[in-house]
Order: structure tokens, then sequence, then C-alpha cells
């Protein structure tokens, strides 16, 4: 027997006795008052420079940008694909560190301990 699919958007208004935001704040694993709100943004202007910038000469120049007003909750998935010898350290380096009772020993927060410096050194990150 085949069963009818139907989106999540409909399954949520259809709980019975239930408000549909408690539903989303409960599948969405946020409580009601720590949900992210769009802050309205300004119309951005054209840019006037069409000058084309090199990788190296973008660095010096990027301008710090503040960060996003709507802050994701939980972890976001991102696939990388590494190269074999990449992938083999990162992935020694994790069980070493945990049969050493690190701390930090995960391959997700050695990946982001590594990243994390340099996003800030580059202005991607305050």
């Amino acid at each position: 027997m085949a069963q009818e699919r139907r989106s999540l958007t409909s399954a949520i208004s259809q709980v019975p006795n239930v408000a549909a935001d408690q539903v989303r704040a409960f599948v969405t694993q946020e409580q009601a008052s720590e949900r992210p709100v769009a802050a309205p943004t300004p119309p951005k202007q054209a840019k006037q420079d069409t000058k084309s910038h090199t990788l190296e000469s973008s660095n010096k120049s990027r301008p710090k940008r503040k960060g996003s007003r709507l802050q994701p909750v939980g972890l976001i998935p991102v696939t990388v694909r590494l190269r074999p010898e990449i992938a083999g350290a990162l992935k020694r380096a994790s069980l070493e560190r945990q049969l050493e009772g690190e701390e930090i020993f995960s391959q997700q927060d050695l990946v982001e301990s590594a990243l994390e410096p340099w996003l800030r050194d580059e202005g991607f990150l305050s």
C-alpha cells in the first residue's frame, strides 16, 4: 500500500490541538522567542568601479563586513573534497587525539579550529 506523500508545510498545518507556530518551532528545534527575524535591508547601489581585481589585491582591499543579522540554528552540513593524504592525515589526527584524551579530537572540531583563524584574518568572520 502506497502512502500519499505530502509536504512538511501541509503536515504542520494538520496537527490537531497545536498551533502551527509551535509545531514549526519543534520541527526546526527553535524556541519561539529565538526565531531569527530578517531585518529590512537597504537597497544596494550599483558598483561604479569596474576594474577587475586579482586574488592577491582583493585580499588586501577587501572591506570588513558585518555578519548577517540572521544566525542559523545548529550546524550546517558542508561537503568538501580533500586530497587522499590530507583526508588521511585528518583522520589520523582525529583518532590519535581521541586516544590521547584531547578535548578537541573530532574531524569537525579540528577543521573548525583550523579554518576559524584564517577566516578571521581574511575578514570573513568577525
